[in-house]
Formats: C-alpha cells, sequence, structure tokens
C-alpha cells in the first residue's frame, strides 16, 4: 500500500473514504490477511507531493484540467512504488485497474481496454512505458465489476460492497479551488 495521503486528519481521510485513504490502506492490511499475503505500506508521501500533487497545482493555476491519475499511475505506482517493490524482491506491482495488457509476438506490451466497457481505466494508464507494462498486473481486467463484488464476497473479504472511488484522492474535501488556493495563494 502506498502512503501518499496529505497532510490531513485520519477523521478527515476516513470520511474522505478514497482509494488512497487511512482506511483504504487498513481494508488492504485486512484484506491481505484473509488472503495469507504479506502487506507493505511504503511512505510515498515526498515523491507524490513532487511529481502528482504540484503538477495538479501548476496545471490547474494555468487553466488547464490536469489528470493526476495518470501521472500518479507512471511515476508512483509503476514508478517509485514499482522501483521499491523490485527492492523487496517482487517482479510486479498489482493494481485494481479495469485494464488488460497482453504481450504481441514481436515482445511488444499492449495495453488494452478492460472487459467491463462500463469501467475501464486504460484512459489513466496510457502513459505507462514498456518495462512499467511488462511489470504490470490487472487481475481485475478481465472481469465486470459485477463477477468482482461477487468474488469478494464469496471470499468474504470486507470490501466486497465498498463503495467506489471517483475523487482525486489527495482533495478530500473535494473543493479543487480551494485546495490549489491554500497551496498557491498567490
Amino acid at each position: 500500500t502506498m502512503q501518499i495521503w496529505p497532510d490531513v486528519s485520519e477523521e478527515e481521510a476516513d470520511r474522505h473514504g478514497g482509494c488512497c485513504s487511512l482506511a483504504a490502506a487498513e481494508d488492504a492490511r485486512r484484506v491481505a490477511n484473509l488472503l495469507g499475503i504479506p502487506h507493505y505500506v511504503l511512505n510515498l508521501k515526498k515523491v507524490f507531493e513532487e511529481k502528482v500533487i504540484s503538477y495538479f497545482c501548476d496545471e490547474y493555476v494555468s487553466g488547464r484540467t490536469p489528470n493526476p491519475c495518470v501521472l500518479c499511475n507512471r511515476d508512483i505506482k509503476f514508478g517509485a512504488l514499482l522501483w521499491k517493490a523490485k527492492q523487496i524482491g517482487a517482479e510486479y506491482v498489482a493494481t485494481g485497474h479495469y485494464a488488460r495488457v497482453v504481450q504481441d509476438p514481436s515482445g511488444r506490451f499492449l495495453l488494452l481496454r478492460g472487459v467491463d466497457r462500463t469501467k475501464d481505466q486504460s484512459y489513466a494508464l496510457y502513459m505507462l512505458r514498456q518495462y512499467q507494462l511488462a511489470a504490470a498486473i490487472f487481475p481485475l481486467g478481465s472481469l465486470t465489476k459485477v463477477q468482482v463484488r461477487q468474488i469478494a464476497a464469496e471470499l468474504g473479504l470486507p470490501v466486497a460492497e465498498k463503495p467506489e472511488s471517483q475523487e482525486i484522492c489527495f482533495i478530500t474535501s473535494g473543493n479543487y479551488a480551494e485546495f490549489v488556493r491554500k497551496r498557491k495563494p498567490e
């Protein structure tokens, strides 16, 4: 689990309940324990601040519409996290993105849409490089959201009916302008 949330109170982060909140990290720990797999929490706050939050604020102030998830996937999940994962002996990083990766006959890795077209997230991964796609596992990509929830329920996972995260994980209030104004008052 990546610890990337900004310095907000634990209550505020848990109220937000996004993909990267403290509550989400605890959910990941509980699920890992139930599945009998090791769970690590890696502090990536500094690189997340530098690569994602600063980019978001700069783009917003410049009048553009930033997509911080695209940079987070490239620079954080399949950048800093992948690098740390390799340091502890992992070969791959698996995420919950609804997307697929296949290797073509020439050896090139191709990013494909998820089978569930209503949940496809390949657009948020389009900036991944070949070495990143080679190390990516997207176990949900060949399933529908309904199937994923059914499997989770059958396994007794506490997240089987968890609400979906749709907002930018580091803006717990949902107010983008207020967030940027606090970081760039000028």
